[in-house]
């Protein structure tokens, strides 16, 4: 694991990369998790107050936070998460967009009670190829502190696991 509670100070960003919607990566999302007509039907869509194919707001936060995931958590001490408030889908997304996600740390504290721990809040956003703002969203992750030894329940069943 490359990053753990010290390497996130506030105030630090990073660039989580671009990723290109297609209408069949739009339509494809939207068949199997969102499936309003404006999401799935081109003609139906222009029917809509979009006037067009738009991405789910929900697949826009999935491509943030699967660049969020590969480019700094998947390589980290990461052990969870607080959930996610204050979503916003700023502006509609549309076949041919180019997303380009940020990561910026907001806040680093140690963790009150586990001294193991630390809590890193991020605010991720996202525009598109204008430098539009077309998502955002604030995150509170937990992360082992450099050194330490973090210990957590896992999923199957409660076991102890070291991380």
């Amino acid at each position: 694991m490359h990053y753990h509670f010290e390497d996130f100070p506030a105030g630090t960003a990073y660039d989580l990369g671009h990723e290109l919607l297609t209408a069949a990566d739009i339509t494809d999302y939207a068949r199997r998790y969102d499936p309003m007509p404006f999401h799935l039907d081109e003609a139906a869509a222009h029917q809509s107050p979009f006037g067009g194919l738009v991405a789910s707001g929900w697949h826009t936060g999935a491509v943030v936070l699967g660049r969020f995931v590969r480019t700094l958590l998947a390589h980290s001490a990461c052990q969870g998460s607080y959930g996610v408030d204050a979503v916003r889908f700023l502006h509609p997304v549309r076949p041919g967009d180019g997303l380009s996600a940020r990561a910026e740390v907001e806040s680093a504290q140690p963790h009150a009670r586990k001294p193991h721990l630390g809590v890193v809040g991020f605010l991720l956003t996202a525009t598109n190829q204008d430098h539009t703002p077309v998502f955002r969203m604030r995150t509170r992750l937990l992360f082992a502190r450099n050194g330490t030894t973090a210990t957590s329940r896992a999923a199957d069943g409660g076991r102890e696991v070291t991380a």
